[in-house]
């Protein structure tokens, strides 16, 4: 697996499941999710142009079986987040009734569902069903 990828994924993890927290504490904690998306973005495009951020490895490096979860998460996640943008997208600029578009967003509500679900199982498989060679 490329380093950097690895390092993108495991960031993403972290981002997707500190944005969950945040979202299901809600009220002042909302405020820091414009924060955290900042760093996420910061820290997105350093990783993708080389650098090394110095905090993930050290995270990496001292939990590897907790960053192997994080790492499906945040691969899932960003599948996710892509097939949210091409399905919920157009549905803006489309006239739907409301009907339709409650449909539609607890149909992608249910795949995200199964898409995390999906990241901890082959995390699980990963960490604790994994040969050793």
């Amino acid at each position: 697996m490329n380093e950097k990828t690895k390092e993108i994924c495991v960031l993403g993890g972290l981002y997707f499941v500190i944005g969950y927290i945040i979202d299901l504490v809600g009220g002042f904690a909302s405020n820091l999710s414009t924060i955290f998306f900042i760093l996420f973005v910061i820290f997105f495009f350093m990783i993708l142009f080389g650098k090394k951020i110095t905090f993930l490895q050290k995270f990496t490096n001292k939990s590897p079986k907790f960053s192997i979860y994080l790492y499906y998460i945040g691969l899932v996640g960003y599948f996710l987040f892509a097939f949210d943008l091409f399905v919920l997208g157009p549905t803006e600029f489309i006239s739907l009734s409301e009907k339709v578009q409650i449909y539609i967003t607890r149909g992608v509500s249910a795949i995200n569902i199964v898409g995390v679900l999906f990241a901890l199982i082959l995390a699980t498989r990963n960490v604790f069903l994994n040969k050793k060679k």
